[in-house]
């Protein structure tokens, strides 16, 4: 329930390592590939490191289909992401649940254990609570392993990181500017420079900034709004714009006219002009 007492969905993303049975919580708005792929980052620098493999439940963002051999579909983003960091993906078995435990109990875990009566001021404040909760619970001792998650980690064998520039694709969306130069972000419509209205540039989360680029140049940052909806100002977001006289295109340097307005010459007057240059 948001502060106005409207209710309010949010996706929660878990990630169980299957050794250590270390946990990582994130909270977000949307339940996109964009999302996911996001929080998948988040957990895995969480962690300092990439497992072997990963155990997906046939989710949309993950997979959309079959091949004619049987083989998932994978979501393109998803397919590129997991070539980029090494891990190999597979899938949960259909009517399997025993396949799947580790991060359905998980799931169930945060939902009786960490949201009830839970109060924070906003998204960056629950996954703040939401990081020191996991961090608490894998200093306890485990039910199933009997040790703490946290000792257990040495023994996860996680390969290291790509370099940060390679999961830089993964952390920015691509979004057109409107008309009035605001781009849609996670629910909220945040301002670019006028100039860039109609243009596609992409945006991304830097902490709690949002970048918006354009053409390799950061155009506008903003604190990351909390609130459900609404609007940020860019300052200067509109200036120039009465010079301009309200167009957000450069003026037009030509004119097409209909085929009839064009003068039509016959085709013996180029071979007239030809001739005059010939020494």
């Amino acid at each position: 329930m948001d502060e106005n007492g409207h209710r309010r969905k949010v996706a929660v993303f878990v990630m169980v390592l299957g050794y250590s049975r270390a946990m990582y919580v994130e909270f977000t708005r949307r339940c996109d590939i964009y999302s996911f792929l996001r929080c998948f980052i988040h957990a895995l620098e969480h962690f300092d490191g990439v497992p072997k493999f990963g155990l997906t439940d046939h989710m949309k963002t993950v997979v959309i289909g079959r091949n004619d051999d049987g083989t998932p579909k994978w979501h393109p983003l998803f397919e590129d992401f997991v070539l980029t960091v090494g891990l190999t993906p597979k899938l949960c078995k259909v009517r399997m649940p025993q396949t799947k435990g580790k991060v359905e109990r998980g799931v169930a875990f945060v939902k009786d254990n960490f949201w009830p009566g839970r109060r924070f001021t906003g998204m960056a404040d629950l996954n703040r609570q939401a990081l020191a909760w996991c961090e608490e619970q894998d200093r306890r001792i485990h039910g199933t392993t009997g040790e703490r998650p946290c000792d257990r980690m040495k023994d996860e064998e996680l390969k290291p990181l790509p370099a940060p520039d390679r999961l830089q694709k993964f952390l920015r969306e691509e979004r057109k500017v409107s008309m009035d130069g605001f781009v849609s972000w996670d629910g909220v419509r945040y301002g670019v420079p006028w100039r860039y209205s109609g243009r596609v540039v992409l945006v991304r989360q830097v902490g709690a900034k949002i970048e918006i680029w354009s053409e390799g140049v950061c155009i506008a940052t903003h604190d990351k709004s909390d609130r459900w909806g609404g609007l940020v100002r860019l300052q200067g977001q509109y200036e120039g714009l009465s010079a301009a006289q309200g167009r957000v295109s450069p003026k037009a340097i030509a004119v097409r006219v209909a085929e009839s307005d064009v003068e039509k010459r016959s085709l013996l007057v180029y071979e007239q002009l030809a001739e005059v240059g010939v020494c």
